[in-house]
């Protein structure tokens, strides 16, 4: 596991350039499947790149990241009091997206990982595919591209609701404009 934050860096890249994706899905996806290997970290349980870290450990964890994102969004609705609709199979895309970018990116460092784990218990399919710096700097850079198109994307929002809503207050007074009738004269 490359350190498991970099995987975030798919995630915001991918979220920057596809904006339909959850974003909240796709990054619980990208990090979710190291519990195992902080659990292995810090009490021996299981393997440091185990069974999660395979076809099965997306199988195992799509759901949950579907679920987490849509408790995610219902908080947010309470807390922002927006509405909207959540899109179960863009969320089921999206955490299916980083789950299997994850997979790709650890099973090219690590010789222990059984990908295809159950259809089989074969390890290192991948491994050998990019270096463990390639990797780094290939996350790294995506985060920072993925973030400055997300900044750059909202700061134009910003400036486009912004001249919208100067532009609607300086035609407020002309529309809210009352003719006494006192003042109309007419020639007869």
């Amino acid at each position: 596991m490359p350190f498991t934050p970099f995987h975030l860096g798919f995630g915001a890249f991918v979220f920057a350039l596809c904006p339909f994706i959850d974003v909240t899905a796709i990054l619980i996806g990208t990090i979710i499947i190291d519990i195992e290997g902080v659990l292995y970290l810090l009490f021996k349980i299981g393997a440091l790149h185990g069974y999660t870290h395979s076809l099965l450990g997306v199988m195992i964890y799509l759901i949950p990241c579907t679920f987490f994102s849509w408790v995610f969004y219902k908080l947010y609705m309470k807390i922002a009091n927006k509405k909207f609709r959540f899109n179960w199979l863009y969320s089921g895309i999206s955490s299916l997206l980083g789950l299997v970018s994850h997979i790709i990116f650890d099973g090219s460092l690590y010789p222990e990982m059984m990908i295809f784990y159950p259809f089989s218990q074969a390890q290192g399919h991948l491994l050998g595919i990019m270096s463990y710096q390639t990797i780094i700097i290939i996350l790294i850079s995506m985060f920072a591209v993925g973030a400055l198109i997300i900044a750059v994307k909202s700061l134009l929002r910003f400036k486009f609701e912004k001249n919208v809503l100067l532009s609607y207050n300086l035609l407020k007074p002309i529309t809210n404009i009352e003719i006494e009738e006192d003042t109309i004269h007419t020639e007869s």
